[in-house]
């Protein structure tokens, strides 16, 4: 285990005047599945030590891995800040002492120890719905976590449990779903059985999908799409995109990016999602952030340095470079998604995405390639899937097309792709659907 705060003092011994260390140390267990078979069963321990420096109005920053010889690697970094250009958006650390939230780590999730029997309640699920082959990955992750700067020190514990199935169906065609906690009592009521059943029921809905046509549809994302949607989207809400201009949250402080059903948070005090955090990387305590309420912009994400070019204070979003969110979560509506499909017309269901791209951030032009379930709904029914389709629109769009949201929410996650996020099902109007050929 290493001494955070003796890292900070030997820092600041050699000549350091700003330091941030952070030490996470885990203990990972991961079992992942392919061809409705147990691939592997791993347990190990993984553990660095972030430090960034700040001398002169000098900053650098890196990830040490090998803690032999830290003095001398530290008094590297420092002597390298010599060599540095003055870093003119670094005004300091947050000085300012800090309370924490009283934090005790799930015992009953920590103790967690059958992923193999999880493993083939999953697959069990899948197959039962008809699916052929059913892969995935289950991470069970304990991680001890120590900060220390020059103003505060703090120490935390989180579990977490993240959960992905694919199953596919006798045409080789995918359905997934996936789920992520760090509250046991999340599971009383979860059954990996029923997570594989949700993906088997996607993969044989598919069936032997047609080609999509091109057009403007009336979409309804399942949480997992509209997830990828509000990742890619939430990490423009930092100041950092804002102040280069990459951002479609650039100059609408106040001002209306989308409809009135659309409320988004960045909520890291929520403990049953895998993004929980108690502190951020300068120490700062972290705290529910409005981003945006009923389609109206209300704040961006900030450390304490662009909090203090933007005359406010630090959200608590550190990334001490580049402010990030931790864990979005949108507000759920009134109506079962049962309902919103009835009323569809003539619509897309969609039930997940990849390959999210931009071609103009600050506007917000983008495209997505659907995948897992592309159903095509008339008069409330789904009557048939479909393939070849990608998403080519335009986020504040999407947003403001927003025209019903599910009063259930799931607690979605999946790689890079979508963060641990807890969103409801979305419907979104006059969506531009293109060919993906």
């Amino acid at each position: 285990m290493i001494d955070t705060d003796l890292i900070v003092k030997k820092a600041l011994s050699m000549g350091a005047d700003e330091v941030s260390a952070i030490y996470v140390e885990s203990d990972i267990k991961q079992t992942r599945f392919s061809n409705s078979m147990q691939d592997i069963y791993l347990n190990y321990l993984d553990s660095a030590l972030e430090i960034f420096i700040s001398k002169n109005k000098k900053t650098i920053s890196t990830s040490i891995k090998d803690y032999k010889n830290i003095d001398e690697k530290i008094k590297s970094l420092i002597k390298l800040t010599d060599q540095l250009p003055e870093n003119n958006d670094f005004v300091g650390l947050n000085s300012k002492k800090q309370t924490y939230r009283d934090h005790v780590p799930d015992g009953t999730l920590e103790n967690l120890d059958d992923l193999t029997y999880m493993t083939k309640r999953a697959i069990e699920g899948a197959q039962e719905k008809g699916a052929k082959r059913v892969a995935g990955t289950i991470y069970h992750v304990v991680e001890n976590i120590s900060i220390s700067t020059n103003y505060n020190t703090a120490e935390d514990k989180n579990v977490s449990l993240f959960y992905s199935v694919r199953a596919l169906n006798e045409n080789g065609y995918s359905g997934q779903a996936a789920f992520h906690t760090s509250d046991h009592r999340l599971l009383d009521d979860f059954d990996p059985y029923n997570l594989g059943q949700e993906a088997g029921d996607f993969a044989s809905l598919v069936g032997i999908p047609k080609e999509g046509v091109e057009g403007k549809f009336d979409v309804l994302f399942h949480p997992l799409c509209f997830g990828s949607l509000i990742t890619y989207s939430v990490q423009m809400a930092s100041a950092y995109f804002v102040d280069t201009g990459m951002s479609i949250f650039s100059d609408k402080l106040e001002k209306r990016i989308g409809s009135e059903n659309f409320t988004l948070y960045d909520d890291p005090t929520l403990e049953s999602g895998t993004g929980y955090r108690l502190f951020d990387d300068e120490g700062t305590s972290t705290r529910k952030v409005t981003l945006v309420e009923n389609g109206i912009v209300k704040n961006i994400l900030h450390n304490n340095s662009t909090a203090s070019k933007y005359g406010t204070e630090t959200t608590g979003n550190a990334g001490i470079i580049s402010p990030q969110p931790w864990q979005p979560v949108m507000e759920k509506g009134r109506r079962s998604v049962d309902d919103i499909i009835s009323e569809i017309k003539k619509g897309l269901y969609i039930v997940n995405t990849w390959y999210t791209r931009f071609q103009d951030y600050r506007n917000g032009d983008f495209s997505t390639i659907p995948r897992d379930g592309i159903f095509y709904i008339e008069n409330g029914e789904i009557v048939e899937s479909w393939k070849g389709i990608r998403i080519s629109d335009n986020m504040i769009k999407i947003f403001s097309n927003i025209n019903e949201v599910s009063n259930e929410t799931m607690q979605v996650r999946w790689w890079d792709e979508v963060m641990p996020s807890i969103v409801p099902y979305v419907l979104v109007k006059d969506v531009n659907i293109t060919r993906s050929k």
